[in-house]
């Protein structure tokens, strides 16, 4: 299967949130099918897992120039992965179709892929001690349907498919925003971002004088994968460093030691 993903077009949304409602009855859904939940407790119950989507709406500018703006908190579905690179319990795939998923059954709840996620995405539940964050709607896309959120928005803001499809409308669209509004449009995440993230499953549209509001980094990343990979470079010099102070320090003190036993044997005689 292709690798599939999502476009979020900043300036077709209308923010009637359709989305983030059709993902949390998605996940209801999901938690009645997968985990046994009454339908009545997985509707009410408020649960991470039907959060995968929070729209964000900010006002920037002075009247009568004030603008609105609503950025989406979600995962962006790393090309790279880097909570997967450091999830020690193998709890985190990334599947065919690109998506990056984290299986709770094997989560040990040990939050390392919230320190290595430069996005702050994945939510910890210190009910149920695992992590949990957006699976693209994998069972979805694999069986032939679109992502909940997608066929949820009324105003095609939303829209996926494969990286050459959704490549297509990205550039149909931003030409348009560029000769109506006479600025520049970037897609994030539609190329390589670094090596940190690699390209991203969830691509946003927007001005690019905007990317800051939209909190977007330049050069995402963490420093918990370059720290980890430090301490693993460096664990045999650490190691062998500390039994060369061991033995130094033993060596040192069976020498006082010595000194202090021919001083008492001295003074007995």
């Amino acid at each position: 299967m292709s690798k599939n993903i999502i476009c979020y077009d900043s300036m077709s949304c209308i923010r009637c949130y359709a989305c983030m409602t059709n993902c949390a009855i998605e996940n209801s859904t999901r938690q009645f099918r997968d985990k046994g939940y009454k339908y009545e407790a997985s509707v009410n119950e408020p649960k991470e897992s039907k959060f995968y989507l929070t729209p964000l709406t900010y006002e920037y500018g002075k009247y009568p120039e004030a603008q609105k703006i609503t950025k989406f908190h979600h995962c962006n579905h790393c090309e790279n992965a880097p909570c997967k690179q450091i999830c020690p319990a193998g709890a985190i795939e990334q599947r065919k179709s690109g998506a990056v998923v984290i299986h709770e059954n094997v989560c040990v709840g040990c939050r390392s892929c919230i320190d290595a996620c430069p996005y702050n995405v994945p939510k910890y539940s210190k009910e149920t001690n695992k992590t949990s964050k957006c699976i693209l709607c994998h069972d979805r896309i694999e069986n032939g349907l679109k992502q909940a959120c997608v066929e949820g928005c009324p105003t095609g803001a939303l829209f996926s498919g494969s990286i050459q499809e959704v490549e297509q409308e990205i550039v149909k669209r931003i030409a348009i925003y560029k000769d109506t509004y006479n600025e520049e449009f970037v897609a994030y995440g539609l190329d390589k971002i670094n090596n940190y993230v690699g390209k991203l499953g969830w691509v946003t549209i927007i001005p690019k004088k905007e990317m800051n509001l939209y909190k977007l980094p330049e050069n995402p990343r963490s420093n918990a994968i370059a720290l980890r990979n430090f301490a693993k470079a460096s664990a045999p010099f650490l190691i062998g460093g500390a039994l060369a102070a061991t033995a130094g320090h033993f060596i040192y003190w069976l020498a006082k030691r010595k000194e202090v036993v021919a001083e008492k044997e001295h003074k007995e005689e």
